[in-house]
Formats: C-alpha cells, structure tokens, sequence
C-alpha cells in the first residue's frame, strides 16, 4: 500500500503531540480530573503506532479492519469525553448543580435527537456500507459535541467558572475542532474522495493539531482558582431562592383562584 509523505509526516506529528499531551496530563495529575479524555489520547499515540506496523508489514487487510473498528472506539470516547465534560462543570463539588442534571439531561436528549435527525438525512458519497455508517457517526458526533458545549457555556456562567479554567480550555479546544470536523464530514459528504474533499480533511487534520498544541500549554499551566462564596453569602443566597421560590408558588396559587 503506498503512503504519501504528506500522510507519513501527518501520521509522525500526530503521535509526537498526542504523546506529548499524553505525558503532560500525567506528570501534571490532569488525568484524575479527566480519565476518559487521557485514555483517548494514550488510545490514540498506541493505534497510531499499531497501524503505521500494519502498514510496514504490508498487512492491508488487517489495517482496514483495525481502522473500521477503531474509528467507531474513537467516536465512544469522543462522547465519553463529552459527558466528562459536562460531569466537570455541572459536579463541581462530586454533586449535581441543583436541577443542572435534569436540565443537561434534558438538553443532551433535545440535541442529541436534533443531530440524529440530521446525520440521518445526509448521505456521504462513500463506496462501502461501513464508511457510510462512519460518516453519519462522525456527522452526529460533531454537532452533538458542539450543543452540548454550549450548554456547558451556559452553565458555566452560573457556576463562576473562569475562562481560563481546564474544563473550559478543554471544551474550547474540542468545539474549535468539531466546527472544523463537521465542516469536513459535510465537504466529504459532498465532494467525496475527491481533491475538495481531501482539501477540507487536511484543514480538519491542520486545525486538530493546533488545538492539541493548545491544550498541552493551558494543561500544563496551574488552573486558576475559581471565585468562591463565603458560607455566609451561600447560606443567604440558599435562603433567598427559597423565599421566591415560596412567593412564586403563593402568587400563582393567587392567580389560580
């Protein structure tokens, strides 16, 4: 099977960054925060190297399934690493938000149906049942990724997180990325193998290395601390929403009579 030195330079630089990013969550202790983001990495540089064996070895049988099969793992720990996130940000202290878990329950359903739908109705231009599958995989994956990162933004500004945060950097990093890879599932889709079409997957390839870069700084610098509430203010805040709480309630038992 001949390989492009395009394609041999791209396969190197990808295993040189995931190691790397790999080696920062571990010597910083990021993995604890985020287990499943730091086994798709590892997951990652160990199938890199895997398939560039099968490659060398002119095993092009056993690669093609290896790719198939690791490609749909990819997208599993693409939305594990997705419900981490949100884990992250909504259970910042081990427990749900209060009504945060319904409201991203609710969300992630209303999202994920919309992406569904959608992922549904397009059909790639691929040749094989299976590329067909994986195109549609990976058209949900994106836009599911992007509805709910932006759920998370929200909530995020509810919770005091700081932009600079690893949660947020984190969840910056792969929107930036899923915007460029649903552009590019929708351009294959259309284009098919064509030149425009490995046009669009170069820019997704170019623009996941960048945002890979990104995150090996912003994980390997301290997070800053998040603004917290004396327990003062947080017991008088508790107090407060359960008094409008009760006076909604009172002025709508008002209104019903």
């Amino acid at each position: 099977m001949e390989v492009s030195l395009t394609a041999k330079l791209l396969w190197a630089a990808g295993f040189v960054e995931h190691a790397a990013l790999l080696f920062v969550l571990i010597r910083c202790g990021r993995w604890r925060t985020f287990p499943i983001f730091t086994t798709l990495i590892g997951y990652n540089a160990l199938r890199t190297i895997l398939l560039v064996s099968l490659w060398k070895t002119n095993q092009i049988s056993l690669y093609s399934r290896v790719y198939d099969v690791g490609t749909f793992l990819d997208l599993a720990f693409q939305l594990g690493v997705i419900l981490e996130l949100a884990r992250v940000v909504l259970k910042p202290a081990g427990s749900w938000v209060r009504d945060a878990g319904k409201r991203f329950l609710f969300y992630g359903i209303a999202g994920a149906a919309v992406a569904a739908v959608i992922a549904y109705a397009i059909n790639p231009s691929v040749q094989t049942s299976i590329d067909f599958w994986l195109e549609k995989g990976n058209l949900f994956s994106a836009m599911l990724t992007l509805e709910l990162f932006a759920a998370m933004l929200f909530a995020s500004s509810q919770l005091g997180l700081v932009g600079s945060s690893h949660v947020m950097r984190l969840g910056q990093g792969w929107a930036i990325w899923a915007i460029a890879d649903l552009v590019a599932e929708g351009a294959y889709s259309h284009f098919g193998n064509s030149w425009q079409g490995r046009l669009f997957d170069y820019i997704r390839t170019g623009t996941y290395f960048l945002v890979v870069v990104y995150w090996i700084i912003t994980l390997w610098r301290p997070e800053p601390k998040r603004r917290t509430l004396s327990p003062e203010m947080q017991s008088y805040l508790d107090g407060l929403q359960q008094q409008l709480q009760s006076e909604l309630k009172r002025v709508s038992g008002v209104e019903k009579q």
